[in-house]
């Protein structure tokens, strides 16, 4: 009977390792946070910062919050999984627990509780972390991409990217505002030739043989803007919500449609500054 018991204990922890091992295999990097709510001030006793050496010793990629600068998970925080430390109340041990939360807040892996009997709580809550971290090493991990996580990206980054564009155009809305009741005069930019007060870009095309002009590159929740002539992209311009109006990736103002023309509008110092640009798209 006994043999049949421990049996049974065996079999049903290697279905929920195998089962954590699968899921874990799904995440790209481990994020360990600076706080843990158990215990007072930031990094306490270090245990923040063994949390992250013990789960590279383990084979994940694991960052602190401000570390982690690679440029899928700025894009994708759900390539990530949160690593957050437990403490489970005990009168005569020190008693904790390791989970792993995905950006949803399901709990993809949570280890055994590893204890300590050591009073002083600089060694106890060290000894209790590593027991934990003892059920890493059924786990063999090897990152493997999951469709569905990395599809993520899409949805959150044009959200995200959405989101950032309104709040530039209100503030340009806003710079814009300012200026005219300073009645401060605009200064009209228009590159090689001078702007008529209405003209079109019809009228003022370059007549040189070598003719300048961008093309408009779909890319996701925008275009990029490229340079016939250099193939160089000049501007990558992100959707706004509203028809015809893009905010400018890493440049200040935002491109516009008035009439037939394609406009860029920006604000410098106190003048605000418009140029007319040849898009084709």
């Amino acid at each position: 009977m006994k043999k049949t018991v421990v049996t049974l204990i065996l079999v049903l922890g290697l279905v929920f390792f195998a089962k954590a091992q699968s899921s874990i295999n799904d995440y790209k990097y481990v994020v360990v946070p600076h706080f843990y709510e158990f215990i007072k001030g930031k990094d306490a006793y270090r245990l923040n910062t063994i949390t992250r050496f013990l789960l590279r010793k383990k084979g994940l990629n694991a960052f602190m919050q401000e570390e982690i600068k690679e440029k899928d998970y700025k894009s994708n925080n759900c390539l990530a999984l949160k690593a957050n430390v437990l403490s489970i109340n005990s009168m005569l041990k020190t008693k904790l627990k390791v989970v792993l939360k995905n950006c949803d807040g399901d709990i993809i892996f949570e280890s055994k509780i590893g204890e300590s009997k050591v009073k002083e709580y600089n060694i106890a809550y060290k000894e209790a972390l590593n027991k934990a971290f003892e059920s890493f090493d059924v786990i063999n991990y090897h990152y493997t991409p999951n469709k569905d996580i990395i599809s993520r990206a899409d949805d959150d980054t044009s959200k995200a990217e959405v989101t950032a564009a309104k709040v530039e155009v209100e503030k340009l809305k806003a710079e814009l505002k300012e200026l005219k009741e300073e009645k401060d005069k605009a200064v009209i930019v228009r590159k090689k030739e001078e702007v008529s007060e209405h003209p079109s870009l019809e009228a003022v095309r370059n007549d040189s043989e070598t003719e300048s002009y961008l093309k408009a590159k779909s890319i996701t929740n925008g275009y990029e803007l490229i340079n016939n002539n250099t193939n160089k992209i000049e501007y990558i311009i992100q959707k706004t919500g509203m028809k015809d109006v893009y905010t400018i990736k890493d440049q200040k103002g935002i491109i516009y449609k008035k009439g037939k023309d394609w406009i860029r509008e920006y604000v410098d110092g106190n003048k605000t500054v418009k140029e007319i640009l040849d898009i084709r798209f």
